[in-house]
């Protein structure tokens, strides 16, 4: 999988929902919990690495950056953190508010 050494990845709560949205790439998940999101990002993450590949591009790197503004909720993350990794591409996940 050709994605960044390691990618951004901010989670917060969108009405009953948790949403993660990763920096570099401009994919997301939603769940309704925790434990949940982090699955269901990474399952995405590959899927859609997956799907760009089969037309023919570059996988996720040939998708845009999130928009600005969820840049700036990574400024504003809490002190926790969660690493993880898909299909061996390293991330961290923060909560913000």
């Amino acid at each position: 999988m050709a994605i960044n050494p390691s990618i951004r990845v901010i989670a917060f709560q969108e009405c009953d929902q948790w949403v993660a949205q990763c920096l570099e790439h401009d994919i997301c998940a939603q769940a309704p919990d925790l434990d949940t999101l982090y699955a269901r990002f990474e399952a995405t993450l590959l899927a859609e690495d997956a799907a760009l590949k089969e037309v023919g591009k570059s996988g996720i790197d040939a998708l845009p950056r999130a928009p600005e503004h969820f840049f700036r909720l990574w400024d504003k993350r809490s002190d926790f953190n969660r690493s993880g990794a898909a299909d061996g591409t390293p991330y961290e996940l923060a909560l913000c508010a």
